[in-house]
């Protein structure tokens, strides 16, 4: 039997690349499995199981961007992590383990490469987070997203494979509208409350496309309520909006424009499918790792860049209208969103895997 131990989560930008690798892994063939270990507190807990793999938990926290308390507390942690850490490679038998970055990743890998299992980490954006810069100096092997990425893990060997995307991304069918034009706002499962204020602001500045602009609108479930009445008092009452879009594939497929936020799932998801974009990074991200995915794209000419702290209604509303209004401009940041696309991600991945994987 052949395992692979997938440690990592937290949020879904770690988690649904790592389920990606894991169905493209037993997929190939013969006696293989795979076994995620997360913590009790991440995302992992409900989409790992939901997905069909096992999942076991351990105890971890951060320690960047963490408060004093916080900091004592999971650090005094690391030692129990380890050991359960331990205890699971023993339990499983890894043929490898593959860290996507969380909590959980430090101390699974440092114990699997401490059982002499061969380890490997994959970055997800363009500054790696903590635990991945630490782990890059120990693994036996890198993946990386961004080139940039590799450079900054002080890996000169790391493979650049881009990020894992579900197939319905390359394979959607384009259904954009032929006599209006189509924009997407979304911010996530949970909703961008910057972006949904700005947007609703926008709307006074955008009201001379009124007949000409089709808008869809994901809110997230807190603030529904208010965006849909600020769009009914607008010159856009007909405008779709939502708290949820699930699947997003193919109200990507529909935008000639989406405005977003920068995280790296969603730009491979709109290279994937090639379309313009207007991108607001998370200002509180760590390591400011939004803005960096976002200028990648700014500079292939994918995307129009906003950060927080440019950010108003009025420079919204212009930025959406200069590329609404130019349908070749739109077509041109598509396809060299696209051009970044790495369709081939998950198999490169698990061809690494298998590459540096211990065969009795």
């Amino acid at each position: 039997m052949t395992t692979l131990m997938i440690a990592g989560g937290g949020t879904g930008g770690h988690i649904y690349p790592a389920i990606a690798i894991a169905q493209e892994f037993v997929a190939r063939g013969g006696e293989r499995r795979v076994v995620f270990v997360g913590t009790e507190r991440g995302l992992e807990k409900t989409i790992v199981p939901r997905a069909g793999f096992p999942l076991e938990l351990i105890s971890a926290g951060g320690l960047k961007g963490k408060g004093p308390i916080d900091i004592v507390k999971n650090l005094a942690r690391l030692p129990f992590g380890f050991v359960q850490a331990w205890r699971l490679i023993r339990k499983h038998r890894p043929s490898v383990a593959l860290g996507v970055g969380g909590y959980s990743s430090g101390a699974v890998l440092l114990a699997a490469r401490a059982r002499g299992v061969p380890t490997m980490i994959h970055e997800q954006n363009a500054f790696p987070g903590l635990t991945n810069r630490l782990l890059a100096k120990v693994v036996k092997a890198v993946a990386v997203a961004f080139p940039d990425a590799g450079t900054r893990l002080k890996r000169r060997d790391a493979v650049v494979t881009g990020n894992p995307i579900r197939r319905e991304f390359f394979s959607v069918e384009d259904r954009r509208p032929r006599l209006s034009r189509h924009l997407l706002i979304f911010g996530g499962s949970q909703g961008s409350h910057v972006l949904n204020e700005t947007m609703t602001g926008a709307l006074l500045f955008l009201a001379r496309l009124k007949g000409r602009l089709d808008i869809v609108h994901q809110t997230g479930p807190r603030e529904i309520e208010q965006v849909r009445a600020a769009y009914k008092a607008s010159a856009f009452p007909d405008a779709r909006v939502v708290p949820y879009l699930d699947p997003i594939a193919g109200e990507i497929a529909a935008a000639d424009l989406v405005v977003s936020r920068a995280g790296a799932m969603t730009i491979g998801e709109l290279a994937a499918v090639g379309r313009a974009a207007i991108l607001v990074p998370f200002a509180a991200a760590t390591n400011n790792h939004q803005e960096l995915n976002a200028r990648v794209v700014e500079q292939a000419g994918g995307a129009i860049v906003i950060t927080e702290a440019q950010l108003s209604p009025e420079r919204l509303a212009l930025a959406v209208a200069e590329v609404i209004n130019d349908p070749d401009r739109a077509a041109r940041m598509g396809a060299a969103s696209h051009a970044l696309a790495a369709p081939e991600a998950t198999k490169n991945i698990v061809d690494l895997l298998e590459k540096i994987e211990r065969r009795d």
